[in-house]
């Protein structure tokens, strides 16, 4: 009896750890941290890497600046990091509001908080208005609703890395990286489109971080906003008495979604000054255009213009009405009013004009109506006689 128990006992204890080991490995299996970090003057940037996914995080970044042993916070800012995906880098960017700042070291302080409980903490340090000059310099940086461009000035030649982000408040929306790239005695530009769609009317930020590698590691970052505007151009127009039409091409990663108005006016002199009448107006929609885009619309006139000079102009409108292009041309017509009445085709299509072959007539028509007239008339005259 006593075994039993001892038995029972034993299984018992060894059963408690091995119950608790299962209901805890996602706990304890689970690492959300913070993989990285970099920052400059400017702007920072955290990458956060969770193992499963996380809910309902948020960062604390500091600026410190360090004089001597005495350090003094220039700045804070709080991201939430909202929800991480498991087993996925996410990347945070904040950007500092420091005014004059002076030369020295400062240093990027980071805490990963899920409410007040610090689940990783990092920290970066870094020079600003150093003597030692990074080995190229940004000279200018361009993002627009297309993409992104900068132009690079070489201290030495050097091999790098380009990485282009859109941001989105906090959010990088999308990245696109060129690798290997070089500089050696001459400024450069380089370039790169957005890949994914923006919205009308919105800010945005465009950022480059430039990776060199040798003889040491180093980071270079700039950062732009810039407002998204739809955007296309007429690249060419066709016009006759018949109709017209006008190719246009996007320029923009926010979907086009314009009209082309089309207006013809007919020109005519008096005493020396020309006037201009309308003659018809149609407003039609483009095709949804993005970047690189084209389409061609046309449209036809009511009724084939007749005899004289029309000025055609034809106006791009944008997503909100606005006048993105407009272009104007002369169309020349030599069709006259009657021929414009009367004759839908032209005559090589085998259309003819009623009466036009009136003078020819039909040929023997005359000749046979008299002889049939004759005939009806003896025929009369002997029913007369009877």
């Amino acid at each position: 009896m006593k075994a039993a128990l001892f038995l029972f006992l034993l299984f018992i204890i060894s059963a408690i750890p091995a119950f608790a080991a299962a209901g805890s490995p996602a706990g304890e299996a689970n690492t959300v941290r913070i993989a990285e970090l970099y920052s400059n003057i400017e702007s920072f940037d955290v990458t956060l890497y969770s193992t499963l996914p996380e809910a309902d995080l948020s960062l604390e970044a500091l600026l410190v600046s360090s004089d001597g042993t005495r350090e003094k916070t220039l700045d804070r800012q709080v991201i939430l990091a909202g929800n991480l995906p498991g087993g996925v880098g996410v990347t945070k960017v904040g950007f500092w509001n420091v005014s004059n700042p002076e030369r020295g070291a400062y240093t990027l302080k980071v805490r990963l908080l899920e409410g007040r409980q610090v689940l990783s903490e990092e920290e970066y340090n870094f020079a600003y208005g150093s003597n030692s000059a990074p080995r190229m310099q940004v000279n200018d940086l361009v993002p627009n609703s297309q993409g992104i461009s900068v132009a690079l000035s070489p201290k030495e030649a050097s091999l790098f890395d380009i990485e282009y982000m859109l941001i989105s408040g906090s959010d990088v929306i999308y990245t696109t990286k060129s690798e290997k790239l070089s500089l050696t005695s001459a400024p450069d530009i380089f370039s790169a489109p957005w890949g994914t769609l923006l919205e009308n009317n919105k800010e945005y930020v465009g950022r480059v971080k430039i990776q060199v590698y040798s003889p040491r590691r180093e980071f270079i970052s700039s950062t732009e906003r810039f407002i998204a505007r739809d955007d296309a151009e007429i690249t060419d127009i066709y016009e006759d008495e018949t109709g017209a039409s006008a190719t246009v091409f996007g320029r923009s990663q926010v979907p086009f979604e314009g009209d082309l108005v089309f207006s013809v006016y007919k020109l005519a002199e008096t005493s020396g000054n020309e006037t201009s009448r309308l003659v018809e107006a149609t407003r039609t929609r483009v095709p949804v255009l993005l970047n690189d885009d084209d389409e061609t619309v046309e449209v036809a006139w009511s009724h084939r213009l007749s005899e004289g000079v029309y000025r055609l102009d034809i106006e791009l409108l944008g997503n909100d009405g606005d006048i993105i292009e407009r272009r104007e041309t002369i169309i020349e017509s030599d069709l006259s009013p009657a021929s414009g009445i009367n004759t839908v085709n032209d005559t090589d299509n085998g259309t003819v004009t009623p009466g036009e072959n009136d003078e020819d007539g039909i040929p023997g028509f005359s000749s046979i109506a008299g002889i049939s007239g004759l005939i009806l008339m003896s025929v009369f005259l002997r029913k007369t006689r009877r």
